[in-house]
């Protein structure tokens, strides 16, 4: 189950994706099959980076092979969806 559900209005481009790499911002935000996630509770992303992964992209394709399932997500409050 989903923590937190965003307006159906909140939408965002990869470029302001991008500014919310833990680094420009201090939020730590991923997008994942369309949905962005707030990650800045997470120790594991407290630099913008998780492993091979950096924060304020999609991380969809790349997380194909993580060792988790998606479900992980669900404990992230929802930020809103990228614009295609």
């Amino acid at each position: 189950m989903e923590k937190d559900k965003a307006p159906s209005h909140a939408t965002y481009t990869r470029a302001q994706l991008a500014l919310r790499n833990g680094q420009d911002k201090p939020e730590v935000w991923i997008a994942y099959k369309g949905t962005i996630y707030n990650v800045s509770s997470s120790r594991l992303w407290k630099s913008g980076k998780h492993y091979e992964h950096w924060a304020g992209q999609d991380l969809t394709d790349e997380l194909e092979d993580a060792p988790h399932t998606d479900t992980v997500f669900g404990k992230f409050e929802i930020i809103g969806k990228l614009v295609p």
